[in-house]
């Protein structure tokens, strides 16, 4: 008997490949639908054996059937499986096997409940025959290293540099050897999925830096040439990867090491290169399209909302992303132009509010441009909500202690989301803030709108460079890190301009 079940075991998998069994001997078999896939256990007295696909860092668990027979259990059906690297579970859900399902899924494969390699027998799978001997090979050299590793050991102990040195000769031979017999065995069978797993794992090779005209190294070289060669030994066109263990750590390390803190144009650079590799498969094109879009919405890094709009209108926005409703599809374009307006290095929108506690007849109106300090905070709170009231205050004692020390290099235009006036009128007159504060029901636009609060909710916080009308901050951030975010700034454009002089 054979179900369906949904659930997500997760194991550790690192030692599975190597303790895996599988068999030689092979037999051609035509062409067949569905799947049939036969496993003699020895000694097995489970009642029951699980069949999970691997998923990125996870095992999914697809399957299970009971014995037809002592050791025996066959899992048939009339639909093919999903092409990855699968896992024979026993009943205590603890492992058996690893084994590729690939176009082929008619095979028979006899081991037993130790996970040894030696007593293996494998019929009409010839990938899985070239990874058991990648097993055997993995078996053979781990033996081999330990040997020479507890000899190394009592060889340093008792001073003997002669034979510490043979014994590291021998091992660096044993790693030769082995990273031959993986380059032998993908290029035997290139499109076997074993084969690109095992070439995925491969690092690529970075040249030395070249010496420029003036006889400098160039130091951005290695940097560039890595992130730019990074997928070289992936092939992103293939969607069986993602089933298995070989893509994840690569696709965290590239995303959220590699990438993650460049400036957004970089960013968006090799995230169309990776997209445009992953595009000719339909599963692959999917998987990363949606993963690098939900972490650059939802990242807290500065300057990441824009990566996740140049993602959306090069890619959602286009109708690549077939798989869509029109509803979805809407709501990323409701999202683009919401975040759009608001990213950093566009233009900040004026906003023309008068000062209602000033006059209730609506003649004092103040521009944001209207400052005379090289940065300008746009501050949107409301006197209700608490956490305003809190981070207001801070700011207060940020804004009064740079004042008092001569050091205060920004204004701030304080907008109040507050309809009712008087109300507002009275938290004013409590907290005795020192800026420029405006609101009411008038403004020279929808300043709610034009920056996107009733998304965002209050406090929201915009900083401005005043002399570029430019946004330079579309985050809020702790008031005590203001300063020195307005110091990195500037240490950042005047580098910028330094380098835009050299040219």
């Amino acid at each position: 008997m054979k179900k369906n079940i949904v659930i997500i075991f997760v194991f550790f998998l690192s030692a599975m490949m190597v303790q895996s069994a599988f068999a030689q001997k092979t037999k051609k078999t035509s062409p067949k639908q569905g799947h049939e896939l036969k496993f003699l256990v020895k000694d097995a007295k489970d009642s029951i054996l699980y069949l999970a696909v691997h998923f990125r860092d996870k095992l999914i668990l697809k399957d299970s059937v009971r014995p037809s027979g002592y050791g025996k259990y066959i899992f048939a059906g009339d639909t093919p499986y999903q092409d990855g690297l699968y896992m024979l579970i026993n009943q205590n859900k603890r492992p058996y096997l690893n084994f590729v399902i690939d176009k082929n899924q008619h095979f028979a494969i006899t081991c037993d409940t130790t996970g040894g390699v030696n007593d293996v027998i494998i019929v009409g799978s010839p990938e899985n025959v070239e990874l058991l001997k990648f097993q055997q090979k993995s078996v053979q050299s781990q033996k081999r290293v330990k040997e020479l590793r507890d000899e190394r050991a009592k060889a340093q102990e008792a001073g003997d540099k002669e034979l510490v040195r043979s014994c590291n000769e021998q091992l660096e031979e044993v790693n030769k050897e082995m990273e031959q017999f993986i380059n032998d065995l993908i290029d035997a069978n290139p499109d076997y999925l074993f084969s690109k797993m095992q070439k995925a794992y491969k690092m690529i090779e970075v040249p030395a830096p070249p010496v420029k005209e003036d006889g400098t190294i160039d130091s951005n070289f290695q940097a560039i040439y890595y992130r730019t060669h990074y997928w070289d030994n992936v092939d992103l066109s293939d969607g069986r990867l993602l089933y298995t263990p070989a893509l994840e750590p690569k696709i965290n390390e590239y995303f959220l090491k590699i990438l993650f803190y460049q400036e957004s144009d970089t960013i968006c650079k090799y995230v169309d290169m990776v997209l445009n590799r992953a595009e000719k498969d339909s599963v692959s094109y999917r998987f990363f399209l949606e993963w690098i879009s939900y972490k650059f919405e939802s990242s807290k890094i500065l300057g990441h909302d824009a990566v996740f709009v140049h993602i959306v209108k090069n890619n959602q926005l286009k109708n690549k992303a077939t798989w869509m409703d029109e509803d979805l599809v809407r709501k990323y374009e409701k999202r683009v132009k919401n975040l759009e307006p608001l990213l950093i290095g566009k233009t900040a929108v004026e906003l023309i509010i008068p000062d209602t506690t000033q006059s209730d007849d609506f003649t004092r109106w103040y521009s944001s441009y209207g400052f005379s300090k090289p940065y300008v905070i746009l501050w949107f709170y409301d006197p209700d909500c608490p956490t305003c009231t809190k981070e207001t205050m801070k700011m207060k004692v940020l804004y009064d202690s740079l004042e008092r020390a001569g050091m205060r290099n920004f204004d701030i235009y304080g907008v109040a989301a507050e309809k009712d006036i008087n109300r507002w009128k009275k938290y004013l007159k409590e907290k005795q803030l020192p800026w420029l504060n405006v609101g009411g029901l008038k403004a020279n636009v929808d300043y709610m709108s034009a920056y996107n609060i009733y998304e965002t909710g209050t406090p929201s916080m915009f900083i401005m460079d005043n002399r570029t009308r430019k946004i330079i901050l579309n985050k809020r951030i702790d008031m005590e890190q203001v300063p020195e975010f307005l110091r990195h700034y500037e240490k950042v454009e005047n580098y910028k301009k330094q380098q835009q002089q050299k040219k």
